[in-house]
């Protein structure tokens, strides 16, 4: 049994003797430096007084795209056009083209004439 705790020791002896001489880092290493970056992140972000601080979306009020152009849209009764939409929301041509076209189809919206939709 001792022969086996001694083979077992000798070989941890020789992996960290190999990560030494090769230079290599070890796992205490690594996570020592993430702990540091996170610590130099946090002290960054305090130092600067303009910058945008992340907003924490909670779990039960996180919106999709399709649910902002859907709200969008409902702002308006009497229906809106593609250009107020993408004023409102900033997104591009294609992804609010497909938005609306789902919506479209799956009957949240209704298109009232060539460029004009608004909500059922």
């Amino acid at each position: 049994m001792s022969n086996n705790m001694d083979l077992g020791a000798n070989w941890e002896g020789l992996i960290k003797m190999l990560l030494q001489r090769l230079d290599m880092p070890t796992k205490e290493d690594i996570n020592a430096l993430h702990n540091r970056l996170d610590t130099l992140e946090q002290l960054i972000a305090q130092k600067q007084p303009c910058a945008k601080k992340q907003t924490v979306v909670q779990p039960g009020k996180r919106r999709n795209a399709s649910t902002t152009v859907l709200e969008i849209i409902a702002n308006y009764p009497e229906g809106t056009n593609f250009k107020t939409i993408k004023a409102a929301t900033g997104f591009d041509d294609k992804k609010l083209r497909n938005i609306i076209f789902r919506l479209d189809k799956i009957g949240r919206i209704k298109r009232v004439r060539r460029g004009i939709y608004k909500t059922i």
